[in-house]
């Protein structure tokens, strides 16, 4: 399950970077740009996983062309936060499907768990960007 999101870039006068995440609070920073990344999104990770362990809806993705900065860079960082969810503890789901679909599924040999989980995951947010 993956998620992109721009972050700002900002560096410092000795050659670290600090790191804002519009629409997130807090940021976070490194030594050097590629800490500052590997920092960025450890954090994004851990913010959309708190987001939806506490099922709240998850932050529109701030327009890139409506963000500058002066000393640094801006870019996607893409994260994937399952590894921090709290639960991921498979539920079973009863569900009814029209019997030739059934048919034509069993014959491919389709894994209905995966596909649901697929099929959720991108109707709730975790489209690719």
């Amino acid at each position: 399950m993956l998620k992109s999101y721009p972050e700002i870039f900002h560096k410092e006068e000795d050659g670290s970077f600090g790191v804002e995440f519009p629409g997130f609070c807090g940021g976070t920073e490194g030594d050097d740009g590629e800490e500052a990344m590997k920092n960025a999104r450890e954090m994004l990770e851990s913010s959309l996983a708190a987001y939806l362990d506490e099922g709240l809806e998850l932050l529109k993705v701030a327009d890139m062309s409506e963000l500058s900065v002066e000393n640094g860079f801006i870019t996607l960082i893409q994260a994937d936060p399952s590894p921090y969810l709290k639960s991921t503890k498979a539920i079973r789901k009863n569900v009814m499907v029209p019997e030739w679909l059934i048919r034509l599924a069993d014959r491919e040999h389709v894994n209905y768990s995966e596909v649901l989980t697929q099929t959720l995951e991108k109707k709730y947010s975790f489209k690719l960007l």
